[in-house]
Parts: structure tokens; C-alpha cells; sequence
């Protein structure tokens, strides 16, 4: 068995083929003996591309509410087909840019600066935005889940990797997850989105006549360990914990912050301890 499927076996996950970077963020261990819980907190690329064979395991979550980071423009034609009328969505968009582009325009802009353009650099920027500029919208998430109290909730974006991976670090982090086990977790979109990676790479490389290497188009559709390590070394250094930077730099609300850890941090000991 690999990692991926040992840690969906750990966390009582049921692997469904069209929501191919799904995962339960619980399960993992926290410093003080104790487990983040499970059942609770799910995140994926878009459920839109759900299909009907998955749907039983999709509707088995009992998913109360759908937090959706994508931007307007991304969601368009992109809305989830088959979920419960019981279950609410919000959206909150990150925005990579100030404007929220379409794809076409995104392509375009890749086509006219196919020479020069530097995607690590691109993404290693759009982490710092969303961490340090986008914290009205962190606010909103974190305020969000705790209203939840708990309730089987979907965190998404579009390739579930990026903008869900940060989220879903802080909420980690947080709750008391060592930093190395957010890093690993976070790290497991690499394997999970392989399938879909492959094809955006096909996809690029032709639609750019072939100017775009896969080594240049990898930093732009991989999690890399340096984007997450980066903003959090910075966020650690001006804030010292992830409660300060919530409150301090997000306008987190203390009380909202300990109803938020008191729902991901599960009662029971490891099965070790």
C-alpha cells in the first residue's frame, strides 16, 4: 500500500476517482498526545467534476456546508451538479491578481510572455498575497467554520492544492499539528493530482506550441515545499503563533479561535499513547 492510500485508510477515507485531490484533514496527531479530529473537515479540487459513480460516497459525508475559494470567474461554468439541497455553499474568493481574469485571459498572458515568464516566482508571490493579503478572506473562512460547530464541512478550490493547502495548514496548525505533519499533508496533493497534471501539461505545452518546458511548468501546477515554508517562516517571525497572526494581522476574534480548535481537536489519545 502507498502513503496516499495508507492515509486514506487512516482516516476512514473512500477514495473517489473523479474528486481526485480529496482528503479528510483530520487524523493527523497533535503535540499534546491527541488527534485532530476526523468526520469533520474535508478538502478537494472542484466538485463539479464529481461524477454519478461517487456520488454515494460524496452524500456519505453529510456535508453541511461547501466553503468555495475560487473566484467568481472560475466558478461560472464550474458549480457542483449533485449536491444535497441540506447542504449550503459560501463563497469566498482568493484572487491571485487585483482583477479577476478568465482563462482565456490567463492563457493569453502566458502566450505573450512564454519567453520570460517564471512560475515559481509567480507562485511563491501568490502565497505571500493570500497569507498577508487576503486576510479579510481569512477571516471570513475561519469565522465560517466556526459558526459550523463542527458540522461535516468541504473546503475547495480548483485544483484543491494552493489556496485549499493554506487554509487547511492554518487550520492544522492551529489546532496543534507538528508543523513536519501540515508539510507532509499539504505535500500529498503532489501524488493525488498526478493524473491531472499530466494532462494540464499536455495541455499547455500544445496550446503554447511547445515553447513551455514540463520542468518550467511544474512550479505552477505542484505544491512545492519551499511556497508553504516560506510564508509560514514569515508569518511565525511577525506574529510568533498562528493565534496572534489570526487575530492580529486576519481580525480573528478571540472567542471564534477557541470554538474553532475546540471542534477540529478530538478527545481521544493516539492508539500509541
Amino acid at each position: 500500500m502507498n502513503h496516499v492510500a495508507a492515509v486514506n485508510v487512516d482516516r476512514g477515507i473512500r477514495k473517489m476517482d473523479s474528486l481526485i485531490n480529496f482528503r479528510d484533514v483530520g487524523g493527523l496527531p497533535i503535540v499534546d498526545g491527541r488527534v485532530m479530529r476526523t468526520g469533520i473537515l474535508y478538502r478537494s479540487n472542484e466538485p463539479h467534476k464529481l461524477k454519478l459513480k461517487d456520488l454515494n460516497k460524496f452524500n456519505g459525508l453529510n456535508l453541511k456546508l461547501i466553503c468555495d475559494l475560487r473566484t467568481p470567474n472560475e466558478r461560472r461554468t464550474r458549480l457542483p451538479r449533485f449536491v444535497e439541497s441540506s447542504t449550503r455553499t459560501v463563497n469566498i474568493p482568493f484572487y491571485q491578481n487585483d482583477e479577476d481574469y478568465t482563462r482565456f485571459q490567463i492563457f493569453k498572458q502566458i502566450l505573450s510572455t512564454v519567453r520570460t515568464i517564471d512560475f515559481h516566482q509567480i507562485m511563491r508571490d501568490f502565497y505571500r498575497k493570500v497569507l498577508f493579503d487576503s486576510t479579510d478572506q481569512i477571516r471570513a473562512v475561519m469565522t465560517l467554520l466556526a459558526e459550523q460547530g463542527g458540522a461535516p464541512t468541504l473546503i475547495h478550490c480548483a485544483s484543491g492544492k494552493d489556496r485549499t493547502g493554506m487554509i487547511v495548514a492554518l487550520l492544522q496548525l492551529l489546532a496543534g499539528v507538528p508543523r513536519n505533519e501540515v508539510m507532509t499533508d499539504y505535500m500529498l496533493s503532489n501524488p493525488l493530482n498526478e493524473s491531472e497534471t499530466d494532462r494540464a501539461i499536455r495541455y499547455l505545452r500544445i496550446f503554447t506550441c511547445f515553447r513551455l518546458s514540463r520542468e518550467r511548468l511544474l512550479p505552477l501546477l505542484e505544491v512545492r515545499h519551499e511556497y508553504l515554508e516560506e510564508v509560514l517562516d514569515e508569518l511565525f517571525a511577525k506574529y510568533g503563533t498562528i493565534e496572534s497572526y489570526l487575530v492580529q494581522a486576519c481580525g480573528v476574534d478571540e472567542r471564534t479561535i477557541e470554538v474553532l480548535r475546540e471542534s477540529l481537536v478530538s478527545d481521544e489519545r493516539e492508539a500509541h499513547e
